[in-house]
């Protein structure tokens, strides 16, 4: 045993000398060892710095699956083309799970016009296979405001800017119907929410629709993934973690506020002959570039009158009208235009057939015997007190006819003029931004500016080159030409992508680039000229509400909240226009858990703006005025305090929204317990008796506890015998 003890100690003295001599090597070898094993790692860093996109996003972002459907869907993943069956069944699926705010339609239900002509429904279905072209009317409680009995939708209000968005005019430009189709689906889906963190990087809309990567997520990822797109930019539109994290509550706001004419494929017979017989459905091989461009109209001539066309079949060779050279204004005029050399000749097998702008009007739509002798153009040519009377032609197609009456029949205030201020087209190919005129050279339009300045917006916001239409090639009887020249609405065509028939997996990421244009338009739609004053003079980027820092919550009462205005703006004193909008919110455990969509189910309330004498200072650092409006929260309210400032002008621009969209849908303020407590004499007075109450019943308890007469408090009389008993 002695042996055993005295070796066990040797061990252990052993042990304790050996621990420091191998701590004194140990950084020793560290420090040869270490600069080998880090050789690989650091040659894999220098060769690939940066996260991957699995590292910030969610799986879904990553391999872009849209929440709206399963991700083995592939039309609604937008990994395959919708057909002009396929989208007009999706668009009525849509209408019906969501009838407050989507009216599904087709063609218009006709009566006499704006021009005095009785039209038949009939009139604006295809030449061939006799489709009207499906639309979509979108605002809030669609169902509501008026009913207009010749477009024939509802939720027609006077107070509501409209907007036209238009896909399809040429048949073989395929995603000219697949972006409106994405952006419908986005509406649809996200109407109503708010907070969303689209990408799953646990943030929440901090990132907007502007083409540039705000919170820098595509910046931080390693330089192979930045360009996730091909397009040769590194994070730019159309990346991942560009504009991916947009304000949900933005769309519920446009949709509102807006009304919304969604028209996905206007030219339904071209694009059905384009993609069942022409090109065919997998026209990205055979037709990567090229396709059919027109309706179908049948241009066969028998040379003898009233001998019937016995070729019913389309030909290639010279059926067929360009929709979007079909339009009146300034229609067949040469000026360099691509139109026939003799407006109304089809020439078969032609150079120009491709583009052929349909029949001359040989009627006299005025009554004075003459025809022809003032076309489209804004003038009185023949000096007879009418404009634009007796055309040379264009609108003769059923789909120009279509967009001529629900733009022109579209009159919510009976003012006879068109609501439409602003409209969009969307084209492919080429990724360009393009704004009037198209029908002649190096001329400017009375709004040159203002349509340069969103214009140049929306080539920011997608990379695409920004210029007005005639610097590509001037082009006659044009639908912006038309919209901007006969209805003064800013008319704006996108060419989408670099193909017309893209392949299919490129058809989602070219949709997300190209999807903040349509909100954007539809932002502007209220007042599209004074929008651009206000951009190019940064009058609303130096405007600012007060922030939860800079708010003082009173002791009592209503609690102030404040904004710093430009001067010049000119706010509308409505309070439905201007105002404060706040809610009061109470967390709870569970709401705490689930974020910020747990709150869209609690209303707001709005408080209106009052001016102040005080001036303020900003953002440009030059001085503003101050205005401000008061919350009437009760003393005795605890929670958060939600708010956002929505301002109107007076000449009917709505809404500007603080804090901008793209930085949060609100501020958010803590507000505490501020109710009082009673006077100092009546805190005293319950004070005593509460203490009289405890301490007074603390000493009756214990006397009687010590009692040694009394019985044991708890036990009735006849049973304390047993207790003294059991002491024995």
């Amino acid at each position: 045993m002695a042996t055993s003890n005295s070796s066990s100690a040797s061990e252990e003295v052993y042990r304790a000398r050996r621990i420091p001599a191998i701590a004194l090597i140990l950084p020793l070898l560290l420090s040869v060892a270490a600069p080998i094993a880090m050789v690989a790692p650091v040659s894999a860093q220098e060769a690939e710095s940066g996260l991957a996109p699995e590292d910030i996003w969610s799986d879904d972002y990553v391999n872009q699956i849209f929440p709206w459907a399963d991700e083995s869907d592939d039309k609604l993943q937008f990994r395959s083309y919708h057909d002009y069956f396929s989208l007009k069944e999706r668009m009525q699926f849509l209408a019906d799970r969501n009838p407050y705010f989507l009216e599904f339609h087709e063609g218009l239900l006709g009566g006499v016009n704006a021009r005095g002509d009785e039209m038949a429904s009939t009139e604006y279905e295809g030449w061939y296979y006799n489709h009207a072209s499906p639309w979509m009317k979108i605002t809030a409680n669609v169902g509501g405001g008026e009913y207009n009995d010749y477009n024939g939708d509802n939720g027609n209000y006077v107070d509501r800017p409209d907007i036209m968005l238009v896909g399809n005019h040429h048949a073989r430009e395929w995603m000219s119907f697949e972006v409106p189709m994405y952006f419908l689906e986005q509406l649809t889906y996200y109407y109503g929410m708010a907070g969303v963190d689209n990408d799953g990087d646990g943030l929440i809309d901090e990132d907007g629709w502007d083409g540039i990567d705000n919170d820098g997520d595509c910046l931080s990822l390693n330089a192979s993934a930045q360009d996730s797109n091909g397009d040769g930019i590194a994070c730019g539109p159309g990346d991942l973690g560009v504009d991916e994290d947009f304000s949900e509550q933005f769309i519920t706001d446009m949709v509102n506020t807006r009304e919304i004419y969604l028209i996905p494929m206007l030219n339904t017979d071209g694009v059905r002959y384009d993609m069942e017989e022409y090109c065919g459905p997998t026209a990205w091989e055979n037709c990567y570039r090229s396709g059919w461009r027109k309706n179908l109209r049948d241009n066969t001539v028998t040379g003898v009158t009233p001998i019937p066309d016995i070729d019913e079949e389309v030909d290639p060779s010279c059926d067929g009208v360009d929709l979007n050279r079909n339009y009146q204004y300034e229609w067949g005029a040469p000026l360099g235009a691509t139109g026939p050399l003799f407006p109304g000749a089809c020439y078969s097998s032609g150079p120009n057939n491709d583009v052929y702008n349909g029949p001359v009007n040989y009627e006299d739509n005025d009554g004075d015997g003459l025809i022809n002798e003032d076309h489209v153009d804004g003038s009185d040519d023949d000096a007879d007190g009418q404009i634009d009377e007796d055309w040379l032609g264009g609108n003769s197609e059923p789909e120009t006819k279509f967009i001529q009456d629900l733009t022109e029949m579209n009159d919510d205030d009976g003012d006879g003029a068109s609501e439409f201020k602003a409209t969009l087209t969307w084209h492919s190919f080429s990724e360009l931004v393009l704004w009037p005129w198209g029908h002649c050279s190096n001329c400017d339009n009375p709004d040159q500016d203002y349509l340069e300045y969103h214009g140049y917006v929306m080539g920011d916001m997608t990379a695409y080159a920004p210029m007005q239409s005639s610097d590509l090639y001037p082009t006659t009887g044009d639908f912006c030409d038309w919209h901007y020249g006969v209805h003064n609405s800013y008319c704006y065509t996108m060419e989408v992508g670099i193909a017309f028939h893209e392949y299919p997996e490129d058809i989602a990421h070219i949709a997300v680039r190209n999807v903040g244009v349509p909100w954007y338009m539809i932002e502007i739609a209220d007042d599209p000229r004074y929008r651009a004053i206000v951009g190019i003079e940064n009058t609303t980027g130096t405007q600012w509400v007060d922030p939860p820092s800079e708010v003082i919550v009173p002791s009592r009462g209503d609690i102030p909240i404040g904004m710093c205005l430009d001067s010049t703006f000119p706010f509308t004193s409505d309070i439905n226009r201007t105002h404060l909008m706040w809610r009061l919110v109470e967390p709870t455990r569970q709401q705490d858990d689930f974020g910020p969509t747990e709150w869209v189910s609690v209303s707001w309330s709005k408080s209106p703006f009052m001016e102040e004498e005080e001036s303020c200072i900003l953002l440009d650092g030059s001085n503003g005025s101050r205005i401000v409006a008061h919350v009437p929260l009760p003393d005795t309210s605890v929670g958060k305090i939600q708010y956002k400032a929505k301002l109107g002008t007076t000449n009917g621009a709505f809404p500007f929204t603080y804090p901008a969209a793209e930085t949060a849908n609100y501020y958010e303020l803590s507000i505490p317990y501020r109710a009082p407590f009673g006077s100092g004499i009546m805190a005293l007075l319950m004070f005593a008796f509460i203490a009289t109450m405890v301490w007074g019943g603390l000493g009756f308890t214990l006397r009687a506890m010590f009692d040694e007469e009394g019985g044991v408090i708890g036990l009735p009389d006849d049973q304390s015998h047993l207790i003294e008993e059991e002491d024995v």
